[in-house]
């Protein structure tokens, strides 16, 4: 064996050298760069009320639709006027869960305890505790929003449908006359709920109000991460002003967000040659603090990570292997076994 392809696991590094001394350890670039978007997720977790106030002020600007909730109305919940779905309660209570659980860390570590005593004590994981002490205020979490074919359409159904058109084949053919490309599905889902209220009443009224707050939500940290590698002439307004913003009141962010772009480019230009000078710039003391332990586990698989930047192996082949087997497996799952599969994966290999 003279080549073998990894991520950075630590059992793929050991396995390889107990089992082929001799090959040439390759680190996946694909994980590199997932290592990376990580470590400015961490980074953003860490500056979670400079990024809040960021997308507050450019919310309030009309810059961007995101909601963010005020000190008056946290994120989980909903205002008083706002009859809560049972979904809704649900989340009520898991931030309230989440919310103890936070201020008994907190507490715990003004009584002096370490984080792992911490951990230990309250049977959570060791980085929840790191995550929770290095946040400065409760991390709310932020909703996963999708937009849906019949956004721009909303304002048109809801004077249909309180003029007293509810029927959704009817409404999906005068939206057809209007340019909508969805299908009857989409518009039945959108007015389903408010068939569930009396037209007029108020019920319906405060329904028609939380459809309206749900298209803004705050920007989770996973979503600012994205947007920070993402290529400047790819952004849309609404992401450079957030973006923009948030840069602006957290410069270890900043920072972090510019090496960041820097590595990315590295790794899909093959740049070995200034990999060293990258690390060391990384690792310097006014640098966050994740941004340096990623660049240490960079030094520590240094010969992977030079390979992976000048030679052409990759997981990419395997990688592609297991997400197929994923897919074919879930789409037979709960209805057939094992023979089956192994027939249809035979079969389309």
């Amino acid at each position: 064996m003279e080549i073998i392809s990894r991520d950075r696991a630590d059992c793929y590094i050991k396995g390889a050298k107990t089992g082929a001394p001799q090959a040439i350890q390759v680190a996946d670039r694909w994980h590199l760069l997932k290592n990376l978007r990580e470590m400015l997720i961490r980074v953003a977790d860490r500056c979670h009320k400079q990024v809040q106030a960021a997308a507050r002020v450019v919310v309030e600007n009309n810059k961007i639709g995101d909601r963010v909730p005020t000190k008056k109305e946290p994120r989980g919940i909903p205002p008083p006027d706002i009859v809560a779905t049972k979904y809704e309660q649900l989340q009520q209570q898991r931030r309230i869960r989440r919310l103890k659980r936070y201020k008994r860390v907190v507490k715990l570590h003004n009584q002096g305890l370490s984080k792992r005593e911490i951990a230990r004590r309250m049977g959570i994981h060791f980085s929840t505790v790191r995550r929770f002490l290095a946040a400065g205020c409760f991390p709310e979490r932020a909703q996963r929003w999708s937009p849906r074919a019949t956004d721009p359409y909303v304002d048109y159904l809801r004077r249909r449908w309180k003029e007293g058109c509810q029927n959704a084949r009817q409404l999906t053919a005068e939206l057809k006359q209007q340019g909508f490309k969805g299908s009857y599905d989409m518009v039945r889902r959108r007015v389903a709920h408010w068939r569930k209220q009396t037209s007029g009443s108020k019920a319906n009224r405060h329904a028609d109000k939380r459809s309206r707050l749900s298209r803004k939500r705050p920007p989770s940290s996973n979503r600012i991460a994205w947007l920070l590698l993402k290529p400047l002439p790819d952004m849309t307004p609404k992401e450079y002003a957030l973006v923009t913003a948030i840069t602006k009141r957290c410069p270890a962010l900043e920072k972090a967000a510019v090496l960041a772009r820097e590595f990315m480019d590295m790794v899909r230009n093959r740049k070995a040659q200034i990999l060293d000078d990258w690390i060391t710039r990384a690792c310097a003391p006014e640098e966050a603090v994740e941004l340096n332990r990623f660049a240490n586990g960079l030094l520590s698989d240094l010969p992977a990570i030079r390979a992976a930047l000048s030679l052409s192996w990759s997981n990419g082949q395997v990688e592609g292997q297991v997400n197929r087997l994923k897919l074919v497996k879930r789409q037979m799952y709960g209805r057939a076994k094992f023979d089956l599969l192994r027939q249809r994966v035979l079969y389309r290999g």
